[in-house]
């Protein structure tokens, strides 16, 4: 249960400095937009696209802010799990929920995917 709080923290925490871990991400490895393989062009894709939204639309961070946000909460409510498993078993059950819930989710809601890897392809 540590190990997953852990994980929602960090979770989180990386959904704030979104446009800031892109760009290192991007210098550490040295990408261009000469480079070949195809994920280095779907890393400077977002990047650019990050960097559009940042200049021209910058209120849309609220919603990565939002997301850090929950993260944050609903590691709190595992610390309850943490302490008294017994009492608190709904909350393993939740998680359990929660994380089967993901493959329908991306499956309904990430079209939006294919059209962005198709302009990159």
């Amino acid at each position: 249960m540590g190990f997953f709080i852990v994980g929602l923290v960090l979770a989180g925490a990386t959904a704030i400095p979104l446009k800031w871990e892109l760009d290192s991400l991007a210098n550490i490895f040295g990408l261009s937009e000469h480079s070949a393989s195809p994920l280095a062009g779907w890393i400077l894709h977002v990047q650019t696209a990050l960097s559009q939204t940042s200049a021209e639309f910058p209120f849309l961070y609220y919603g990565t802010d939002w997301l850090a946000f929950g993260h944050f909460a609903i590691a709190i409510a595992f610390v309850g799990a943490l302490r008294d498993p017994v009492r608190n078993c709904w909350l393993y059950t939740f998680g359990m929920i929660a994380c089967a819930l993901i493959i329908p989710y991306a499956l309904v809601f990430g079209g939006c995917a294919d059209s962005a890897l198709v302009a990159i392809g």
